[in-house]
């Protein structure tokens, strides 16, 4: 399969690209800077696009079977004061591309806290990561999966991990009912590329919003 992995310069989007590679799939890993994407590999194609410049885009979706985003602001970066919302921004031009190429096969990942899974997690996160550092984040994430419930995509699938860690991978659980949850944990960064890689070939979740979590 051709994937375009939009963020594949960042932490999970290293991970979801090293798994896409291990699935023997066919990887153009799409970052603002390429050079920053490891790996080497016959099967990578490491391709510069901005998720804020349509006519990038449009080049990068050509003849692909599906799309994987991994891509956010970092908690960190100016870039949530002077671009706040650059998830559903670049979201909507990803999807308006896909449209444009016949792309229909979207793999969204967004985060907890977005929609209605704010106000869950382990404590510290919903009592005070989440409302005190995250809202800026959390509105961009939550405006950002209504627009890909909103899309005309034939195949789509939300996945919101759990706060991240960088632990070894471990068994994933998925939660379809964020409410019947009493305490999400965390999650591997790895976990989250290797679950983004599987829902490729898996129709489990057509269509829906989900959290994973270990």
């Amino acid at each position: 399969m051709r994937v375009l992995i939009v963020g594949a310069s960042g932490n999970v989007g290293g991970h979801t690209v090293d798994h896409a590679l291990k699935a023997g799939h066919h990887v153009f890993a799409a970052a603002r800077s390429p050079g920053d994407v490891e790996g080497d590999d016959a099967r990578l194609e490491k391709v510069e696009v901005d998720v804020l410049k349509p006519e990038t885009l449009a080049a990068a979706v050509q003849e692909m079977d599906a799309v994987i985003l991994t891509f956010g602001a970092p908690l960190n970066s100016d870039t949530i004061l002077h671009i706040p919302e650059l998830c559903a921004k670049g979201t909507r031009n990803v999807i308006t591309a896909m449209r444009g190429a016949g792309v229909e096969r979207l793999i969204c990942m967004t985060a907890i806290g977005a929609g209605d899974s704010e106000g869950h997690g382990r404590f510290i996160f919903r009592n005070v990561i989440e409302p005190v550092l995250l809202g800026r984040i959390m509105e961009d994430r939550t405006r950002q999966e209504e627009i890909v419930r909103a899309s005309d995509l034939n195949e789509w699938v939300i996945i919101r991990p759990t706060e991240l860690s960088d632990r070894e991978e471990q068994p994933i659980r998925v939660i379809e009912d964020v409410e019947a949850e009493d305490d999400p944990t965390t999650i591997a960064r790895a976990d989250v590329g290797r679950f983004l890689v599987s829902q490729l070939d898996d129709r489990t979740y057509h269509r829906k919003t989900i959290l994973i979590t270990n």
